[in-house]
């Protein structure tokens, strides 16, 4: 196993930063277009962070600038970086406060504030930018239950799941005041869990990552109201008692998707079809609880985190859509969030 070092020749490659929870830290990757390796350029402590956590969620910015992540340790925070593409660095900008255990970063549908969620404490967060693109503290919380993502979708509404209510909210978005007025809900199968949403470019589909019913939702985004239904659904693991599903991402084409499964520590391949059809093309194994996993720029690459381990697994993409394991790095204490820049 190859161990994750600084190299001045990997900034040529894709850049991508993970979050290490047992480290408060940040890492800047670099992956290589070639073989799929993966080398730490620059790494940088969150400051002052306090306690201990295990996921640490984080967002990019449109342009991939500034990066916003939330520290769930024993003081609740919101931490702004600066990210130098040419220099391959990142510098701290600053921090504000949280009202809760935040588990989703995003940011709104105009990229002038930060959304963040709280299962535990049942909120939602709207951080406003200012003229640096440094957040600041909250300027309104909403009460959103067992709230666990929340997203922008390309229509311009706010979408919420309820990990523990079994349901998708639906907000309007005032871009003047940031507020978040909620205007329809999808109920779902009680104790499914869903946990991560994500839309098609065009906005016309969403899919469902339901955690404890370890389930994949195809759902129709009407073209009017934002209104959320179901077109169909599949198992990742059909016969099981029980999942632990907990990421999910669309390849480049939006013709394949994938998804990560912490009790069996897989990654399942899926092939969509323009009716909504969800067909499992394999799955293959991945570091222990892949909480979380990205895809580099161009699509080429899968890479996911072993929460556990310490470790990150590359793949490669073959045609058909099947990731093949093409490297295995150490790349810090509890992996819990990786981004492509």
């Amino acid at each position: 196993m190859a161990q994750a070092d600084d190299s001045a020749s990997a900034t040529t490659g894709d850049l991508m930063v993970v979050a290490l929870a047992g480290e408060a830290a940040l890492a800047l990757c670099a992956l290589d277009r070639e073989t799929g390796a993966l080398s730490i350029l620059d790494k940088q402590p969150l400051p002052e962070a306090e306690g201990e956590c295990r996921g640490v969620p984080m967002v990019a910015s449109a342009d991939a600038s500034r990066i916003y992540v939330a520290w769930r340790g024993d003081a609740f925070r919101l931490y702004s970086f600066a990210f130098d593409r040419d220099a391959c660095r990142l510098t701290c900008l600053g921090q504000a406060s949280l009202p809760a255990s935040m588990c989703y970063v995003a940011m709104s549908a105009d990229d002038r504030r930060v959304l963040t969620s709280s299962n535990t404490g049942s909120t939602i967060a709207v951080s406003p930018l200012d003229s640096a693109g440094c957040a600041d503290d909250p300027i309104l919380t909403i009460d959103a239950h067992k709230a666990h993502c929340v997203v922008a979708a390309p229509n311009g509404l706010t979408y919420a799941t309820s990990l523990r209510g079994d349901f998708v909210q639906c907000y309007a978005y005032d871009v003047e005041s940031g507020g978040l007025s909620p205007i329809s809900r999808l109920d779902l199968p009680e104790g499914s869990g869903p946990r991560h949403i994500l839309f098609t470019a065009d906005g016309s589909r969403a899919y469902l990552l339901s955690e404890f019913a370890g389930t994949l939702t195809c759902l129709d985004v009407d073209a009017h109201s934002g209104a959320l239904s179901v077109r169909g659904r599949v198992d990742l693991l059909p016969g099981a008692d029980k999942a632990c599903a907990a990421e999910l991402r669309l390849g480049s084409r939006e013709d394949i998707l994938y998804a990560s499964e912490r009790s069996t520590s897989q990654i399942f391949a899926y092939r969509l079809g323009a009716s909504g059809e969800i067909d499992l093309i394999g799955a293959v194994p991945a570091p222990e609880c892949p909480t979380a996993f990205d895809l580099s720029a161009a699509g080429r690459f899968l890479v996911a985190l072993g929460e556990k381990s310490g470790e990150a697994w590359t793949y490669r993409i073959k045609p058909d859509g099947m990731p093949e394991l093409a490297d295995r790095v150490d790349i810090g204490a509890v992996p819990s969030w990786v981004l492509t820049l």
